[in-house]
């Protein structure tokens, strides 16, 4: 899998998917997404060290957008976030590209540790992240409401350099 850093020239297929059912539906960000305010977004993080936005290919194509944010360098961690082609989500795109994520963590920006949260409802994320090496540190209650209006809890998890599964 090629990891590489996210460019203007992806921003149109990234709101496509982000405007996808199948990842909206468990990420935190406001719908519709639109293209002026991606292109303003990624604009202004030109050169901010707390965050890497990265896009993950396979054959050629871009199977996967996720990154890094909340870096801090002090502590040497960051909050992780990825999503995969909402018309290909089987077939281990999402492991083998949170794997490549956090060896790009550990070994370009020298983290030490990775965190993230997901809904509790999304088991098909928690699998991917425990199939990594991340552990449960915690369930974070009634800190969301979903989209049809229930209050749900998030599963806050964490992974330690070294500790990531290959």
């Amino acid at each position: 899998m090629i990891v590489r850093r996210l460019t203007k020239e992806d921003l149109q297929l990234r709101v496509n998917w982000m405007n996808n059912p199948k990842v909206y539906s468990s990420m935190h960000f406001e719908t519709p997404v639109l293209m002026d305010n991606t292109i303003r977004w990624f604009e202004n993080n030109i050169g901010n060290h707390k965050r890497a936005d990265l896009a993950f290919e396979e054959n050629g194509e871009v199977v996967a957008f996720g990154g890094l944010t909340n870096i801090n360098s002090e502590i040497k961690k960051a909050e992780l976030y990825i999503f995969v082609n909402p018309g290909n989500q089987k077939g281990g795109i999402g492991t083998r590209a949170t794997k490549a994520l956090c060896h790009y963590g550990f070994n370009e920006l020298e983290l030490n540790k990775i965190y993230l949260e997901t809904n509790e409802d999304n088991i098909a994320a928690q699998r991917v992240y425990e199939k990594c090496g991340f552990v449960l540190e915690g369930k974070l209650r009634n800190e969301y409401i979903s989209k049809d209006g229930h209050i749900m809890c998030r599963m806050y998890y964490g992974l330690l350099k070294g500790e990531l599964s290959e």
